[in-house]
Formats: structure tokens, C-alpha cells, sequence
């Protein structure tokens, strides 16, 4: 399963973000919404794809009690940045702006969920974003019991 906002070929090139970053992502979200995921009984799951043209990071926030519940999950894509210093800064927006989305959708008691690639301007970076309730665990693991079979 490609998360990405183009149509990639299953050749392309498709690496996972690095954990301990997805982890801290997800540390740091959990840390600084504590509050409203426990009234909601919530928390974030943080996953990251980097693909030939795009990196892609999605935050869900998953029911405690149901992980297979429908989450909502904030899609965030932006295209590849070669100069390390520009990476490191894009990197530093991505999470202010997954914070910013958050803020509407903890805000807001009817979020509106979009399936299709938003572009937003953000601190002079063009970020991609879509809202949905796709379980990407369910998804991981549909995908994973998939080429199981056909290795079969």
C-alpha cells in the first residue's frame, strides 16, 4: 500500500521514516495532547513512508479501547528536499503543522475529513494533507497477510 499523494509504480522506491523519529513524533503528540486524547479515551499512532519524490507522515488517533475502530489520520506529504539543512527545516514545519491540524480537528466536534491532496503554504513550505478514517494498521496488516499469499 503506497500513502503517498502520487501514483507510484510497485517498483518505485519505498523506504520507512526512521522509527525513533515516528516514535518521538508520537511521544511529543500524545505528551502535548494528554489532555484531550484521555477525555476523547485516544491516542496518537505515528507512521512515516519515504518514497522517490515525496516523504509521507500520518499521525492517527486511535480509539485505547478499539484499535480497530475507524481513527482519524492526518495524511502529510511534501516533495524531497536534498540539502540537509532545508530537510531538517521541513521536518521542524511538518510537525508544527500536523500540530495546527490537530488543533482544528480536537477543537472542532465535526471534522470534516477530506480524501483528496490538500496543498497548504506553511511557513514558506508547500505541505500536502488529507484527513480520512483509514485504519493504517489494518492496512499494514491487510497488506502484510496479502503478500504472504503471494509468496504462497
Amino acid at each position: 500500500m503506497d500513502f503517498g499523494r502520487y501514483d507510484v509504480a510497485s517498483s518505485q522506491t519505498k523506504k520507512m521514516l526512521p522509527q525513533e523519529w515516528t516514535d518521538e513524533l508520537g511521544n511529543t503528540l500524545n505528551e502535548v495532547y494528554a489532555e484531550q486524547l484521555k477525555d476523547r479515551q485516544c491516542f496518537f499512532d505515528v507512521y512515516g513512508e519515504i518514497y522517490d519524490r515525496e516523504f509521507v507522515v500520518i499521525a492517527s488517533m486511535m480509539h485505547e479501547s478499539d484499535t480497530t475502530a475507524a481513527p482519524i489520520s492526518i495524511f502529510v506529504s511534501h516533495d524531497i528536499v536534498d540539502d540537509q539543512k532545508q530537510y531538517q527545516k521541513v521536518l521542524k514545519n511538518l510537525v508544527d503543522l500536523i500540530g495546527a491540524i490537530v488543533d482544528d480537528v480536537i477543537s472542532s466536534d465535526n471534522c470534516e475529513y477530506n480524501s483528496n491532496w490538500t496543498e497548504n503554504q506553511f511557513k514558506g513550505d508547500t505541505f500536502y494533507y488529507k484527513i480520512t478514517r483509514e485504519n493504517i494498521s489494518l492496512t499494514l496488516q491487510a497488506e502484510a497477510i496479502l503478500l504472504k499469499g503471494e509468496k504462497l
